[in-house]
């Protein structure tokens, strides 16, 4: 398993946690058990991201509601609120992922589980979050 498919199984978990928010720790598991992650780095950062998103999701939700333009966070597809949740979390608070990278593979994941309009929109709203807030660097810093 790669980091990007670690990303994309968290992904897939939290559009899970949206749509069933029961206890995200023992769906985390369930799903660990249903999909086993063998490699040990990419089961931790599966559950670094799950985790990260899990507990910083009302920080997170309220930066991406900044950026929405005349939307809700009620009205947005749960696919690209997964989505933007779990990049949110990379961008501002993973100091080890490049936010072109967490740009990228977010507009990926829109690009296959989105709809038509997904990719531009996540691309727009993250490239947003991106210029305006305070990003974490790869090296743990924060940028100027």
């Amino acid at each position: 398993m790669s980091r990007h498919t670690a990303r994309e199984s968290a992904f897939k978990l939290l559009y899970q946690l949206e749509i069933r928010p029961e206890d995200s720790l023992l769906q985390m598991e369930d799903y660990l058990q249903q999909m086993p992650i063998s490699d040990k780095k990419d089961r931790a950062y599966f559950e670094r991201l799950i985790r990260g998103v899990t507990q910083n999701l009302s920080e997170i939700d309220e930066i991406i509601s900044k950026y929405l333009r005349g939307w809700t966070m009620d009205r947005q597809l749960v696919t690209d609120l997964a989505i933007l949740r779990l990049a949110v979390f990379e961008l501002l608070f993973d100091t080890e992922v490049p936010a072109e990278i967490a740009i990228s593979e977010a507009v990926i994941f829109a690009n296959e589980y989105g709809t038509e309009e997904s990719r531009s929109f996540i691309n727009a709203v993250l490239g947003s979050v991106a210029k305006t807030e305070e990003l974490r660097t790869p090296a743990g810093t924060k940028d100027a």
